[in-house]
């Protein structure tokens, strides 16, 4: 009678703890595990995308918190870590820009006006030491968050595959990385990125769709008249010209002649949107900690990918930006049919996440 009644309780308490376990998002079994995190770091200020004279008002502080803030990113920061049983390292990475002065050169000697939203600049893909150095700063300032995706083998083939290609120097020396933009998207050929557009694409080549996309993405429509320099024949933009501009551009009109549409994925508000997520909880995810900084555990494991689909494809809908872009980028690449005119020779190692020797 003793026994049965063992019997019975082991019976119960197993399926109580496979229904418990079936609940939560799956963990990949060891020896196949694939993980792939979302960081993101917001603005130091909040910027107000309302109307053109409250985005410059609201960038500027920005840039005074900025001048007197070590380790920041001027603009927000959305950065990827990839951990794979296919690599020896884990790849902790994003695009940035190659530095401040050009943006500065822009604004203040061509007066590019509004232009500086999508005008194509120098580029850099950041290593892993600067990357992981800033990520613990902002962690302490509490300006950090991330989602974190356990995600198939496929995912991570194809993440993998994307890095090399998109860092790969083919002719003329030329890498697609070199270049940073915020009109471009890294899965357009030949087009850079802004760090938070090369996030997102990196979710869709994983077979990731966000939850709630649209509360991530900023849209407006930047009149011509702001936007100046080689953009616009070499128009100068006055900066209380944008001061006294009170809204965005409105009506019909001609896109990339009356307006140029900007539509860009916003540090901020995918770092308020995730902080919120964190205090409801969902089916959908599991709130976790990491060194002190919550986040988002999503199970992405049955996200299906495409290996077949090309990873680079042509942009048929180029705006004033882009356009203007690869105008100057090397004529050969425009005619080449794919992406990776050479063979790739591998990530570059300064991307991945360096361990200290073992004693």
């Amino acid at each position: 009678m003793i026994k049965d009644k063992k019997k019975i309780l082991f019976v119960l308490l197993y399926l109580f703890l496979s229904f418990s376990v079936g609940s939560q998002p799956a963990v990949p079994t060891h020896g196949q595990e694939h993980e792939l995190t979302l960081y993101i770091m917001p603005t130091l200020e909040p910027l107000d995308w309302t109307s053109p004279k409250s985005i410059y008002t609201s960038t500027f502080h920005c840039y005074l918190k900025n001048i007197t803030t070590k380790d920041n990113y001027l603009l927000g920061h959305v950065a990827i870590k990839l951990k794979s049983s296919l690599l020896d390292k884990p790849l902790l990475t994003t695009q940035t820009s190659s530095g401040m002065q050009e943006k500065l050169d822009l604004i203040f000697k061509q007066k590019i006006g509004l232009g500086i939203l999508g005008a194509p600049i120098t580029g850099r893909m950041e290593p892993s030491t600067e990357l992981s150095r800033k990520l613990k700063v902002y962690s302490e300032r509490n300006k950090l968050t991330f989602i974190r995706y356990n995600i198939n083998e496929k995912a991570a083939r194809r993440i993998i595959e994307f890095v090399e290609q998109y860092t790969q120097v083919r002719d003329s020396s030329f890498a697609t990385c070199n270049y940073y933009g915020g009109s471009f998207w890294p899965l357009n050929k030949n087009e850079g990125a802004g760090c938070s557009s090369f996030g997102i694409a990196v979710l869709q080549l994983a077979g990731i769709e966000p939850i709630e996309p649209e509360k991530w993405i900023v849209e407006v429509k930047i009149p011509m008249k702001l936007i100046g320099g080689s953009l616009n024949n070499n128009k100068k933009i006055k900066i209380n010209e944008i001061k006294k501009t009170n809204q965005w551009y409105e009506g019909r009109g001609v896109a990339n002649v009356d307006y140029v549409n900007y539509k860009v994925y916003d540090p901020s508000l995918m770092f308020d949107w995730v902080l919120n997520m964190t205090r409801q909880p969902s089916s959908h995810y599991r709130v976790i900690s990491d060194e002190g900084t919550k986040g988002l555990l999503i199970d992405a494991t049955a996200a299906v990918v495409d290996e077949n689909e090309p990873m680079f494809s042509p942009n048929k809908e180029a705006d004033l930006f882009v356009t203007h872009y690869l105008q100057k980028i090397p004529r050969q690449l425009q005619t080449n049919e794919g992406q990776d005119t050479t063979q790739s020779s591998g990530i570059p190692e300064h991307l991945f996440l360096q361990y200290p020797p073992r004693n």
